[in-house]
């Protein structure tokens, strides 16, 4: 089995540089993010970066945003959940569904304790 490998680029001066680099098997996720998904990921990534090194921010923050996107490329790796997710949006943009607050309240979470 082949290993995966990340393409990363830029365009700088009108020169496009590419470089293809292996991902180590626990970043294996990544190559389920789509391309938008890839560059808010990396976007996100590099400003969380530079809050952990000015000491504004941990490394626990670093772990949690880490696994937040490996839940959604886990996400986008099954085409059944994808295929829900995109039905129950037509759904809602045609004005389907029911308000989260009647839904809360039918189940019980606005309940006082």
């Amino acid at each position: 089995m082949k290993e995966s490998k990340l393409v990363v680029g830029h365009l700088m001066n009108d020169e496009l540089l590419v470089k293809s680099f292996a991902t180590s098997k626990s970043f294996d996720w990544v190559k389920w993010l789509d391309a938008e998904e890839l560059v808010e990921f990396f976007t996100e990534l590099f400003e969380l970066l530079t809050h952990i090194s000015d000491g504004k921010k941990d490394a626990e923050t670093l772990t949690i945003f880490l696994s937040e996107w490996r839940e959604t490329a886990l996400i986008n790796s099954e085409p059944d959940v994808l295929a829900d997710i995109a039905e129950a949006q037509q759904e809602l943009a045609a004005g389907g569904g029911r308000p989260w607050e009647e839904i809360k309240k039918e189940i019980g979470l606005n309940r006082q304790t």
